[in-house]
């Protein structure tokens, strides 16, 4: 059972930190969720990982079912907007407040939006864990038709945005329904391959290179949306020093390919098992 928190980030927006596991653990996990995912969908990954011992608290981004922005239409916003609300709002307004030993986990977008606020100061956790998050650049796909369809579908997709004023994500089977400036930030990180991101005057792509923490990128066997590849591409970007890779084959899975989407409720304690295998070999920092 979720305890729910919460919150309001400074330009009035209200959304949800849901906190479960054990209250008293002297550290925790802030998970952050992939692209148009909302934080409810994560709940058997989180009552396996509370059935652990371990504290997790999951952020429902803006623009999901339980937060106040849910007309994309009327409200805009991009990745800056989470960092640099969003994200200050989740680690001062609920018990993450009181918590300094930290390991972020994010999934997809959530794990890009780990390693730039890590980078950037926002965030200072003692480790980073990111699961399918990779570049979106068209060289991360193998194949040329690979290729072709990766570099005409952000293009499309701003295209679809700019015409609806929206992107209906939910009608076209990725994202759900998305504000203007997200998928402009999305669409030129992959044209760039760089996180040139709008409305800030923070470089993230710079703050790649200040990562300090342990981090350990994780692929799936079968995810047909962030290839292997794409992840090595996006480790290629980050620093000072290069992450660790694991690859999680399918045999992890009994033989069935993962998905993108579906892997917290395919098989939570297999991921869950490599995390904490790495997490056993980089231990906390002393204090």
């Amino acid at each position: 059972m979720a305890t729910e928190h919460r919150i309001t980030a400074p330009d009035g927006t209200h959304t949800v930190v849901d906190e479960y596991g054990p209250a008293d653990a002297s550290s925790a996990v802030f998970f952050l969720p992939a692209l148009g995912v909302p934080v409810g969908y994560y709940r058997p990954l989180f009552e396996r990982a509370a059935a652990r011992g371990i504290r997790v608290f999951g952020i429902e981004f803006r623009g999901r079912p339980r937060s106040s922005t849910t007309d994309v239409r009327r409200y805009d916003w991009g990745w800056a907007t989470l960092i640099e609300q969003d994200l200050p709002a989740a680690l001062t307004q609920t018990p993450l407040a009181d918590t300094p030993r930290l390991t972020v986990v994010g999934h997809s977008l959530g794990g890009l939006l780990a390693l730039t606020a890590t980078g950037a100061g926002v965030l200072h956790p003692e480790r980073i864990v990111t699961v399918a998050s990779g570049a979106a650049h068209y060289t991360s796909r193998d194949g040329a038709v690979a290729k072709l369809q990766r570099r005409l579908i952000t293009p499309t997709a701003l295209a679809i945005t700019r015409a609806l004023g929206y992107f209906p994500g939910d009608r076209l089977g990725f994202g759900d329904r998305q504000p203007r400036t997200m998928i402009a930030d999305w669409h030129r990180e992959a044209r760039t391959n760089r996180f040139i991101l709008s409305n800030t005057d923070v470089d993230y792509e710079e703050a790649l290179h200040h990562v300090e923490p342990p981090v350990l990128q994780l692929s799936f066997d079968g995810d047909t949306l962030v290839s292997s590849r794409a992840v090595d591409m996006l480790a290629d970007r980050v620093g000072p020093e290069h992450p660790d890779r694991v690859h999680v084959d399918r045999s992890a899975n009994g033989g069935v390919a993962w998905d993108h989407v579906r892997w917290p409720r395919q098989n939570p304690d297999a991921v869950l098992d490599v995390m904490q295998d790495w997490a056993r070999t980089h231990p906390a920092p002393v204090a």
